[in-house]
């Protein structure tokens, strides 16, 4: 099944989510400069985060995956780039301006990929959908509760020997990353190796490993579904 049908098929819009999001409404002032504030605290390394995420979860053309908090949707162009038009690349985040944002640029660079508007605690996707998921700068804006609500989701949509990868900020490491509006009330630690690995166990990823990204303000915690 090639991409075009995946997207149409199995990989449709999914009911309550919004296909275009963007309407005829201007989206806010944040959101208009996310990617300039996040070029600026990445000192313009945006593509060494992603490419770093997508290197360790080992995500590879053919491979269909899911970032979830995918903001503007730059890592989702990343891995459909990377993909060559093989496999099925999806964003979701509960921002329908951010939304409105990805769709726009991926339309602009002509890349065929899906955005929607979604929770991590309600993924619109039937079980084993996906090969690979991707969460990066997330899981500190979550409550416990939605930690291991989201995490028992992307177990269930993760295919058998499916690979998820949390990237996080590590705060033991002052960085610009960790100052950005929104982090600065991150206490001094490394929640993705202290906390988040094991609630990837705890949900029921095994050969769970974590350490540091190789964007040095991250760390990272990559399991795999049995």
């Amino acid at each position: 099944m090639n991409v075009a049908s995946r997207i149409h098929g199995h990989f449709h819009q999914p009911e309550g989510t919004s296909e275009h999001a963007h309407g005829d409404e201007k989206p806010p002032f944040w959101v208009r400069r996310y990617d300039r504030l996040v070029k600026l605290v990445s000192l313009g390394r945006v593509g060494k985060l992603h490419r770093g995420t997508l290197g360790i979860v080992g995500f590879e053309a053919g491979n269909d995956l899911l970032d979830i908090g995918c903001g503007t949707g730059e890592l989702v162009l990343h891995a459909a780039s990377r993909a060559k038009g093989r496999g099925t690349v999806v964003g979701l985040d509960v921002e329908v301006a951010m939304i409105a944002q990805a769709q726009k640029k991926a339309a602009s660079t002509g890349a065929t990929v899906l955005f929607a508007e979604a929770s991590i605690t309600a993924v619109p996707y039937p079980d084993e959908s996906f090969d690979v998921i991707t969460s990066s700068l997330m899981f500190h804006h979550l409550t416990p509760e939605e930690q291991t609500a989201g995490l028992a989701e992307l177990h269930r949509v993760l295919r058998p020997n499916g690979r998820l990868a949390v990237v996080d900020i590590n705060s033991a490491r002052p960085s610009l990353v960790s100052r950005f509006p929104g982090h600065r009330h991150l206490e001094a630690a490394d929640p993705v190796q202290e906390f988040f690995a094991q609630q990837m166990r705890d949900a029921g990823f095994e050969s769970v490993t974590a350490g540091a990204h190789p964007f040095r303000a991250l760390s990272y915690a990559v399991g795999t579904k049995p």
